[in-house]
């Protein structure tokens, strides 16, 4: 069985905003001990000084997790420092918006990267460590968009399915290493930074569609999952529904899902095109991104959009 978390090293990458910070202040306030990394060295350690004061011990180092070297070094410091690792969060992700001939091929590229080899990255860090052990929990964060489909955010959706067949992958090869688990978290949209961050080249302001989850909820999960390992989870009806509707009628699905996302993504405003924090780190920094407080209106605005782009994709010909 895995260690209790007041008695277990936590590995979290991306740990400097949204999900990652939450998870690690969760896990803190479990007392244990920590290794944090992302790529901005300030936040991060303001998230490292948060953590020491909620109880846990903390290691803390700027890394890029498309580095696979730097992700190694950054596993053997925790491993020197508290003399093993029990559970290893692939959490760190970057996203672009846009038609996929405007998204040029070095964001793809580095979505790939980061969302992706910075993944195997960190399984090659976590799986030997673990079979050393003998046990371990590698927890890989995918998303709804792991299971689905979605015009205009072409890179993230390829990274996220490949991080779910990745994961089963890896599940398959540890067949015979019961102390040794694989779990894939699949949340739909989580009111996180990550649309500020993201690449654009939509030409307008971003925005997630409702219903959005509080990043707590996740990295709740992410705590259960780290004790209790499942080998996936959905967390949202909203995302459980699209995952339904695209497996039993993944035309109605496109007619519906594509069109609402087109016409609910998008605000009124104006933006130029840019990499957001892809090819470079940028805040902001902290767990939320202020969706369910003070951009209320954005989301619901957002909603009325998407539904009606829902409903024209319903009663539109079917190709």
């Amino acid at each position: 069985m895995p260690r209790p978390l007041e008695e277990a090293v936590v590995v979290i990458t991306g740990a400097s905003s949204g999900i990652g910070r939450a998870a690690a202040l969760r896990i803190a306030r479990r007392g244990g001990s920590l290794g944090i990394c992302a790529r901005s060295e300030g936040p991060l350690a303001e998230v490292a000084r948060e953590c020491e004061a909620a109880g846990a011990a903390v290691l803390h180092q700027a890394v890029d997790v498309a580095d696979e070297e730097a992700l190694d070094a950054f596993a053997a410091a925790v491993e020197d420092r508290y003399g093993r690792i029990d559970v290893w969060v692939n959490n760190a992700a970057t996203m672009a918006y846009g038609p996929f001939e405007e998204i040029p091929s070095e964001v793809f590229r580095q979505i790939v990267e980061t969302n992706l080899m910075g993944m195997v990255h960190g399984a090659r860090a976590a799986l030997p460590r673990f079979r050393a052990q003998g046990s371990g929990v590698l927890i890989n964060m995918s998303s709804v968009w792991g299971r689905v489909t979605s015009p205009q955010v072409a890179p993230y959706v390829v990274s996220k399915h490949a991080i779910r067949a990745f994961s089963e992958c890896l599940s398959g090869e540890l067949a015979d290493q019961p102390e040794i688990h694989v779990a894939t978290m699949v949340p739909q949209a989580v009111d996180t930074p990550i649309f500020e961050h993201a690449a654009n080249y939509s030409g307008r302001q971003v925005r997630p569609i409702p219903p959005v989850l509080d990043p707590e909820e996740v990295a709740h999960g992410i705590e259960l999952c780290a004790e209790n390992p499942k080998r996936e989870v959905t967390y949202g009806r909203a995302g459980r529904g699209l995952e339904i509707l695209f497996a039993v009628a993944p035309g109605l699905y496109r007619r519906i899902a594509h069109a609402a996302f087109v016409r609910g993504s998008w605000g009124g405003v104006r933006a130029d095109p840019g990499a957001g924090n892809v090819l470079a780190a940028k805040g902001p920094h902290q767990v939320g991104g202020g969706w369910q407080s003070r951009r209320r209106g954005a989301l619901r605005r957002a909603f009325f959009a998407a539904a009606g782009g829902a409903l024209t994709g319903l009663f539109r010909k079917p190709s």
